[in-house]
């Protein structure tokens, strides 16, 4: 339990940043209203939306003991954390399949590799199809806000969709990311109230520790404004949602940034290509390293 919450605190210090990145990046939301809406929807997220996701990261831990699930978490929310004292958005989704698959290797489990195989190929198409999403969300947005004549009518509606963008996408958090740590613990018999406490201890993660990674994603990547910030955030929320419905646990931060990027380099705008490789490396890094992590600790551990 003490992993799990130490888990759900990285996800909160890392994670929140792909959720409400643009809208704080862009000046559109502040900080602490911006961990609000984390908080709040995120509790929604992981209560109303996440089961397919959950049964799907629990089925990786079939055979495990607690203590060994305790290590898996541990050694993803350690991978986890370093890349938040880095700045850098990584996927704790990824984190968590490595440590998982490295703890079954460590304990001679079979690995249900095509599983692995189905939700790798979500990573990789996730941010391509929130790219896609996004540019279709501001082509459609656009247009229509055009037509708002009264600038001061045009801010508060903007305001707004950027406002809806965030509190879904942070809905997505909880019934994805958060999700994968609630399905481990429903595995070992752990549900209900602990939800709740997940969701509080992922919004102190916010709070505390995610203002780097917020301003790396919605700062440093490419120029956002309020309509950018708005097609961004909706078109990953949309790549995200579309992976909870047939229960894949995807990277929301793999989402954002394959948004953010996508539509920048539709709009002619400057793209940091020295950080999104940076991303990128993370990206592979995360997995591979939790992976080692388990592996090692089971092996002499568990």
């Amino acid at each position: 339990m003490i992993t799990a919450l130490f888990m759900a605190w990285a996800i909160g210090a890392n994670d929140s940043a792909k959720a409400v990145g643009t809208a704080v990046g862009s000046g559109v939301l502040g900080f602490k209203r911006a961990v609000l809406i984390i908080g709040i929807f995120t509790t929604l997220g992981v209560f109303l939306g996440g089961s397919g996701v959950s049964g799907t990261v629990s089925g990786l831990a079939k055979g495990m003991s607690s203590g060994e699930v305790g290590l898996v978490l541990f050694s993803a929310a350690s991978a986890v954390t370093l890349a938040s004292l880095w700045g850098r958005p990584i996927s704790t989704t990824q984190s968590i399949i490595g440590g998982l698959v490295g703890a079954s290797l460590a304990l001679g489990l079979p690995v249900d590799w095509g599983t692995v195989g189905r939700i790798a190929s979500a990573w990789v198409l996730s941010p391509i199809v929130a790219a896609l999403f996004a540019v279709a969300v501001y082509r459609l947005y656009k247009p229509l806000l055009r037509r708002i004549k009264c600038l001061r009518n045009l801010e508060l509606t903007q305001k707004w969709l950027v406002f809806t963008a965030a509190a879904f996408s942070a809905f997505n958090l909880g019934a994805n990311e958060l999700s994968n740590v609630a399905g481990l613990m429903e595995g070992l018999g752990i549900d209900g109230p602990f939800k709740l406490l997940l969701a509080l201890t992922l919004t102190m993660g916010a709070l505390t520790f995610s203002y780097d990674v917020m301003m790396t994603v919605g700062r440093d990547i490419s120029p956002l404004g309020p309509t950018s910030a708005f097609s961004s955030q909706f078109g990953a929320s949309l790549a995200v949602s579309s992976a909870n419905l047939i229960g894949l646990p995807v990277s929301s931060g793999q989402a954002i940034v394959g948004a953010i990027s996508g539509l920048g380099l539709y709009k002619g705008e400057r793209v940091n290509l020295k950080l999104l490789v940076g991303i990128v490396k993370g990206w592979v890094i995360a997995p591979v390293f939790a992976g080692a992590i388990s592996y090692v600790l089971i092996t002499f551990l568990a």
